[in-house]
């Protein structure tokens, strides 16, 4: 499979966080012209669905498909609603929610999940299973925790790490398809946003003025690609997580990278990018490396 055509994929386990995933990808399959295919996982988790001496008998295995079943007729429907033209299939899978997104990532173009879904055997989308992909996965994975909104720019952080750098060409790519701007957040006060309150003006103007050279350089080049994205850039002394959710509160979408660098110039921690994830008021991607 060619990455022009690998599918976008979504875990779907038929709760509402998970039917919201499904909508916000079913446009992103729109925006992309790229098939869309949903995925949803019955594993054995004792006690959910039976008593663990009877949980693998052939009436409860039975249920827990049927249930994943429905999960996947209701996420077609609502693929319908957004685009009856979207190419969309659906299967279910036996095992783990975690070892199933994991290996639909190494053929997915970009990998969709809700923040948080049913829970117990029907639970693909539990916060753990969202976590775990983010971290892990082969391609990009866009957690979608609520209604996604539809207007106002793509917000992505900046640091000067590798994944920094995959971050941002991505936000670029996403906010051409998007047809809106580009917001550079750099955050320059440490991971506590604490390091430098008290110190003098002329210290802190220092750390701006190289924050603001650091976020220019790290954009550059790209209107050459891009030159219908309008470029905005911000720098602040909070801490990185405070910074970008902050932006994240106008923004239709945040693009992050799983880790930056550490210290006083970390923007990207992989506790940054798992606090954004969790709290974000908009759907979040994170990427690992760039297009």
């Amino acid at each position: 499979m060619t990455d022009a055509t690998a599918p976008i994929v979504v875990g779907v386990d038929g709760s509402d966080s998970a039917l919201m995933a499904v909508r916000w990808a079913a446009g992103a399959a729109v925006r992309e012209r790229r098939p869309l295919r949903l995925i949803s996982a019955v594993g054995i988790v004792p006690g959910a669905y039976a008593p663990t001496a009877t949980l693998t008998s052939p009436a409860v295995v039975e249920a827990m498909h049927a249930g994943a079943a429905r999960a996947i007729e209701a996420a077609t429907q609502v693929v319908a609603d957004v685009d009856p033209d979207v190419d969309v299939a659906g299967k279910t899978v036996s095992g783990s929610a975690m070892l199933t997104l994991r290996h639909a990532s190494a053929w997915a173009h970009m990998l969709v999940l809700g923040r948080r879904g049913l829970g117990g055997v029907r639970g693909l989308l539990l916060g753990s299973v969202s976590t775990d992909a983010a971290a892990h996965a082969e391609c990009p994975v866009v957690v979608v925790g609520g209604p996604a909104p539809t207007t106002g720019p793509v917000v992505v952080g900046v640091d000067g790490s590798p994944t920094s750098t995959a971050a941002i060409a991505h936000a670029f790519r996403q906010a051409d398809l998007l047809n809106t701007s580009l917001l550079g957040v750099h955050a320059y006060g440490g991971s506590s946003g604490a390091a430098f309150y008290g110190a003098d003006q002329r210290t802190l103007r220092q750390f701006e003025d190289e924050a603001e050279e650091l976020l220019g350089e790290q954009l550059a080049g790209y209107p050459e690609d891009y030159p219908d994205v309008q470029i905005e850039r911000h720098v602040g002394i909070a801490s990185p997580a405070e910074e970008i959710f902050d932006a994240a509160q106008t923004a239709q979408l945040v693009v992050v990278g799983t880790r930056g660098h550490g210290g006083i110039r970390g923007l990207l921690l992989g506790s940054t990018s798992r606090a954004v994830v969790q709290v974000a008021p908009c759907p979040v991607m994170v990427v690992h490396r760039k297009p």
